[in-house]
């Protein structure tokens, strides 16, 4: 819930992790305007993944404190200027449902380049990862109840109709599958494949 201090400056809470081993704390912190290209969304979901388990648990070398949540989905609140559209290139508009890419890849070191894997990008910047609240914009994780998309970040704008929760598969697991079977390893008709993970 988005709260007001006295002078009307809007606060946001967030799930913050200070340190390795301990449970997140819940912190407040400003709402910023969005940044050009950039937009504020307020968190309607924010999925839990194994990856947040092993931040937790200090199995990451992720720099804290940190807002966590990579998997997000939520409604456009404000959009920065020159934020017109998603990255599909339809219209975007406050109130919009939208979902978002958990990392903004560099696009032209060797791993996003050469071998068009962005996930092993060196420069890459993950929301709820590696972005500590410490410094630009805290709320970079989908666990709050807002987060500062950056230019850069993959949005997409939900149609009408899809259920929020179905979606929400497609904030990490999905990519991660879609990718290993049809640009690693097509599966073919008739194979047998194991899913695991």
């Amino acid at each position: 819930m988005n709260a007001s201090n006295g002078a009307g400056a809007r606060t946001s809470r967030a799930a913050v992790l200070k340190e390795f081993g301990r449970a997140p704390v819940v912190d407040t912190f400003p709402v910023p305007p969005p940044v050009p290209g950039g937009l504020i969304v307020a968190c309607g979901f924010g999925g839990v993944c194994g990856t947040d388990l092993h931040i937790a648990s200090g199995h990451l070398n992720v720099p804290t404190p940190l807002v966590l949540g990579h998997e997000g989905l939520g409604t456009v609140e404000s959009l920065g200027e020159g934020t017109t559209r998603d990255s599909g290139g339809e219209p975007l508009c406050e109130g919009d449902t939208v979902m978002w890419a958990s990392s903004i890849a560099c696009g032209r070191c060797h791993a996003c380049h050469e071998l068009r894997e962005p996930t092993l990008c060196e420069n890459r910047r993950t929301y709820g990862v590696n972005r500590q609240s410490s410094g630009g914009s805290p709320l970079s994780g989908s666990w709050a109840d807002n987060i500062a998309l950056e230019p850069g970040t993959t949005v997409i704008k939900m149609p009408a109709g899809i259920d929020p929760i179905a979606a929400m598969a497609f904030a990490c697991a999905g990519p991660t599958m879609v990718h290993a079977l049809w640009e690693r390893r097509p599966v073919r008709i008739g194979e047998i494949v194991v899913v695991q993970g």
